[in-house]
């Protein structure tokens, strides 16, 4: 499933859950639609996010898929992605990922005296070096049983390689090469018992 069809049917299926932001309106899509080309747009704002948060997603989504050879989450829209995604998930999700981004400020507030938008790449690195691994003495001088950051970085990282590899760039990477291998699902062919002229007894 592509980015398009993965965007229309969550914007189909997923619309009617309840949500933390007001219901969006259900939209209809022609023939041919392509839901994408919305994140592509110059003028494109987030609609979950604040704009403090879609920055930090930003920078930290280009530290798990960095551009390198290939183009990383940043040339791939996974920001914008998912600010979309969230505005249909469920409560539970939505608050996660909340949770998730406002720990990462909080810890790095606590830590360097800076939300981690502006931290120099090197305490970036350095930061999520350190929740990318359980608790531990070694890593943070102290040892403790209950250590959220691990498991915030976690769900951060599962849903930015999630939309990466739902994109067109992401795709490319896995060996995609735009063509699908069912073609258009046309709908059942078979004629009915009545189309034949036979009836129930």
């Amino acid at each position: 499933m592509n980015r398009r069809d993965l965007l229309r049917t969550t914007l189909l299926g997923a619309l009617g859950t309840s949500i933390a932001v007001p219901p969006l309106r259900a939209r209809e899509f022609p023939p041919g639609y392509d839901a994408s080309k919305d994140l592509e747009r110059a003028d494109w704002k987030p609609i979950f996010m604040d704009e403090h948060q879609d920055k930090t997603l930003i920078a930290l989504s280009e530290l798990v898929i960095p551009s390198t050879d290939t183009p990383g989450a940043k040339e791939a829209l996974v920001n914008r992605f998912l600010d979309l995604l969230m505005t249909v998930e469920k409560q539970e999700t939505q608050r996660a990922f909340m949770a998730a981004l406002s720990y990462i400020d909080g810890a790095c507030q606590e830590r360097y005296r800076s939300a981690f938008l502006y931290l120099p790449r090197e305490q970036q690195v350095e930061f999520l070096n350190l929740i990318a691994y359980p608790h531990s003495t070694s890593t943070w001088g102290e040892a403790a049983e209950d250590f959220p950051g691990h498991g915030h970085f976690q769900k951060l990282k599962g849903w930015i390689v999630g939309a990466y590899y739902s994109s067109p760039v992401g795709l490319k990477e896995i060996g995609w090469n735009g063509e699908f291998p069912h073609g258009v699902f046309a709908g059942c062919e078979h004629q009915t018992q009545e189309e034949h002229g036979q009836t129930h007894p």
